[in-house]
């Protein structure tokens, strides 16, 4: 028990300091110059704590500082990074290692280091792992402090069921921090509950983010998504047609398939479907993949490409046909509104399962209704890309009771239309819907050939 700095090092009266003061500890020991709202996380001491700050304002050091002090003063003790995945865990995690490797007495009081542990000579344990869907690999830990990082993805069931019955013991701390999603969340309903000590924290505040910048940002991912980010704030519009708490439910911790392996001579395993939203002037082109689950009906983004702006379509046809070679692709559908019949017929040349699509009202609602079918029957998982889950949000619609433009055909009448707020992109959605539609479409003729038989 106790600290593990020795009082020859420093005087009796500044190892007290260390040993009872994290931010004391930061600056003296790590030689950290903090900002005054993370000191204040720091010397907070209450057992429940929620951290609700923008992005790129110091939270990951600032807890990382509070994960090796109380490690470090707290002997036999184990502290838990936990996120949604392993990769995020790991974040913290590098974080951790990096301030207590990179120093001479704390990496001397170090006695195991893996990729996923650091074990101290007065018995303290620091361990990253992922929650998963369910918590099934949490269960059965006994914790005196858990870190829950992007506590806004973890599934509710995890944090109430698995990880809060793990301090019950030991009266452990829970400390939850994110940048906001949803409301229907313990996440949000902790932020805002009297007993728990909250921060909420802007970007403005961090001296390091300049004016210029935020205005920069605000200008190019759009208000929604910067009051979410940059402000901190649980913000969503009424009009958007996928809602936060839903997106969330599709989303796990897990890295896309890197564009270097169409680099290699060996074909993907797998059944894939395609969908590409080719992008005009002010937009991107976008290739997406999904890949079937082997024996459960669903299907997993593992592919998703946006192109530069500017990328002339003879670019984006060459880099499908790339991809054509690399996945066994099942089906695949692209926007035909942009490009025209002739493109396509290039693309079927070397892909015939690839056809194209042309957006009207209708087929839009018909895309977007089928995506968000898929996405309540859990069918279509999604990989915790804040951009690409902003823009799947950020899709406001409105109900056509009359043609919404002079040349609108009358049967659109009666139709959803869908828009995008001022300063977003959707082309990531639209190539996903594509290829969500590649599914179905693919499964239609399968049940045709089975009736046929």
């Amino acid at each position: 028990m106790g600290c593990v700095v020795h009082q020859s090092d420093v005087t009796r009266r500044a190892v007290g300091m260390l040993c009872s003061n994290p931010a004391f500890f930061a600056e003296a020991i790590l030689g950290l110059q903090l900002f005054l709202y993370q000191v204040a996380l720091l010397e907070c001491t209450s057992k429940r704590v929620v951290a609700c700050w923008a992005r790129q304002t110091g939270k990951t050091t600032a807890i990382a500082v509070k994960v090796i002090h109380f490690a470090f003063t707290r002997g036999d003790s184990t502290t838990l990074i936990v996120s949604r995945g392993l990769r995020q865990s790991m974040i913290m995690f590098g974080v951790i290692e990096r301030f207590v490797l990179g120093h001479p007495v704390l990496r001397g009081s170090v006695v195991r280091s893996t990729r996923t542990m650091i074990v101290l000579r007065n018995g303290s344990v620091i361990s990253a792992l992922p929650c998963g869907p369910d918590g099934a690999g949490l269960r059965g830990f006994t914790a005196h402090l858990v870190v829950m990082d992007e506590a806004a993805f973890m599934p509710e069931y995890v944090i109430s069921s698995v990880i809060f019955p793990m301090l019950a013991t030991t009266n452990g701390t829970a400390i939850m921090l994110s940048t906001p999603w949803g409301r229907d969340h313990v996440y949000y309903r902790s932020f805002k509950n009297p007993s728990y000590w909250s921060q909420h924290v802007k970007a403005e505040q961090c001296p390091r983010i300049t004016r210029e910048f935020l205005l920069e940002q605000r200008r190019d991912i759009g208000e929604l998504r910067y009051k979410m980010e940059y402000e901190a704030e649980f913000v969503e519009d009424e009009s958007s047609f996928f809602k936060q708490d839903l997106i969330r439910e599709c989303a796990e911790d897990f890295d896309l398939v890197d564009e270097s392996v169409l680099m290699s001579e060996e074909r993907v395993v797998g059944s894939y479907f395609l969908g590409v939203d080719f992008g005009k002037r002010v937009d991107y082109s976008v290739v997406a993949l999904l890949r079937e689950e082997e024996g459960n009906d669903q299907f997993r983004l593992v592919f998703l490409k946006q192109f530069s702006l500017g990328t002339s379509y003879i670019d984006v046809v060459a880099y499908i046909q790339q991809l054509n070679r690399k996945f066994d692709i099942a089906k695949g559908y692209c926007d035909q509104s942009a490009i025209g019949e002739s493109l396509v017929e290039e693309v079927r040349q070397f892909a015939p399962q690839i056809e194209g699509l042309v957006f009207t009202a209708r087929t839009k609602q018909d895309l977007l209704t089928l995506l968000q079918t898929r996405m309540e029957q859990r069918r279509i998982t999604l990989p915790l890309d804040r951009a690409l889950l902003s823009q799947i949000n950020e899709q406001q619609y409105r109900f056509s009771r009359s043609p919404v433009k002079p040349t609108e055909k009358p049967t659109e009448a009666g139709t959803l239309t869908f828009y995008h707020l001022k300063g977003t992109h959707d082309d990531q959605l639209w190539a996903l819907a594509l290829a969500t539609y590649a599914t179905k479409q693919k499964e239609d003729e399968h049940t045709l050939f089975v009736a046929k038989r």
